[in-house]
C-alpha cells in the first residue's frame, strides 16, 4: 500500500469504502502488470473482489513494514486519477475478457452491462480502447 502512496495513486484508509473498492481493483489490474499477489477474485457487486485481500488490508495495523514494491509504470499512468467507477467497469472487462478469451467486443460489452447495468456502451468502448493500448485484452 505504501508503493500506491508513494506513486500519487492512493493513500489508503482501511475505514473508507472507496478506498478498500479501489485497492481491490488497483491489486486485480497490477496483477496484469506482473505485480504478484496470491488472492483469488470473484465478481462480485462493486467488479473484481478478493475476501482474502479485504481480510489482509483489515489485519494491517502498521504499513511502516512492508517491503519495498516497484510498481510497473504503465501501470501507474493507466490507474492514477481515475475514479471507482471506471475501476470497477475497467476492472470487470478485464475479468471477463480473461474468462472468455474469444468473446467479440459486443459480447464483451453486453456481458458487463449485465453484470453492470449502469454502464453505457460508450463508456465501455472509451475504457476497452484504452485498456487495449496497454495489451490488457488479449
Amino acid at each position: 500500500m505504501k508503493a500506491l502512496e508513494n506513486a500519487g495513486i492512493l493513500s489508503f484508509e482501511k475505514n473508507r469504502f472507496n478506498h478498500r473498492l479501489k485497492l481491490q481493483k488497483y491489486v486485480y489490474i497490477a496483477r496484469n502488470f506482473g505485480f504478484k499477489a496470491p488472492y483469488y477474485y470473484s465478481l462480485y457487486l462493486h467488479g473484481p473482489y478478493s475476501p482474502s485481500l479485504a481480510a489482509d488490508y483489515y489485519a494491517i495495523d502498521n504499513f511502516k513494514s512492508e517491503e519495498p514494491i516497484d510498481l510497473d509504470e504503465r501501470f501507474v499512468k493507466l490507474v492514477r486519477n481515475k475514479s471507482e467507477e471506471w475501476l470497477e467497469l475497467a476492472s470487470t472487462v478485464i475479468m471477463i475478457k480473461k474468462r472468455y478469451a474469444n468473446i467479440d467486443r459486443g459480447k464483451l460489452i453486453e456481458l458487463v452491462k449485465t453484470a453492470k447495468p449502469h454502464a453505457t456502451t460508450e463508456d465501455l468502448n472509451r475504457i476497452i480502447e484504452h485498456l487495449a493500448k496497454y495489451d490488457l485484452l488479449i
